[in-house]
């Protein structure tokens, strides 16, 4: 059962509607959807929570910027005894075209700092996730890290707005039906 969904992204407003938080994104429309409201805890995350079934699923957004993602996460794991297996994770990934995504179970970071980062302080790779398709790089980017930290365009919204659908019908899917069924049912999906 996944007790912890995580979105990865920067917590400051300028980084806003950039590529490097569709993660943040993803999440924000998770908690909208189920009406719920991020609080701060500890300086470390934003945090909010639901019940399901009796138990609490949480949702965490680290306040430790990307590349030290995995600091948040694992303390936050640690306090509440929540395992790298039960935790997934939502992030960008320029490989992947705008408007698709990729469900994993595990794997490495694929040269994704954020995933480095919790790969690093959970010592783990096994956590599931959904790679969130940014891509492909135009050629006007002669560096990755100013195209990531770049910000979407109006004409991106459709399939932005497709994808954070698909993300609350996976988070709907691994509640009631567990892993490998939800992650079975989403991956024919773009």
């Amino acid at each position: 059962m996944i007790k912890l969904f995580v979105g990865l992204g920067n917590p400051e407003n300028k980084y806003d509607n950039t590529r490097h938080n569709f993660g943040f994104m993803v999440l924000n429309e998770i908690a909208k959807n189920k009406a719920v409201e991020f609080k701060n805890w500890n300086d470390m995350a934003d945090i909010s929570f639901l019940e399901h079934k009796g138990s609490k699923i949480f949702l965490l957004k680290p306040r430790t910027f990307m590349n030290n993602s995995g600091v948040a996460v694992s303390a936050f794991a640690k306090y509440y005894k929540i395992k790298p297996e039960e935790i997934f994770v939502f992030y960008d990934d320029f490989s992947i075209p705008l408007g698709e995504f990729r469900l994993r179970l595990t794997g490495s970071a694929g040269g994704h700092n954020g995933a480095d980062s919790l790969i690093t302080h959970l010592n783990s790779q096994n956590f599931p996730r959904m790679k969130l398709g940014i891509g492909p790089i135009p050629k006007v980017y002669n560096d990755t890290a100013d195209f990531v930290l770049s910000k979407f365009h109006g004409e991106d919204k459709e399939k932005i707005d497709a994808v954070k659908q698909n993300a609350i019908e996976l988070f709907d899917a691994l509640n009631e039906l567990g892993l490998e069924k939800a992650i079975s049912k989403l991956s024919g999906k773009k």
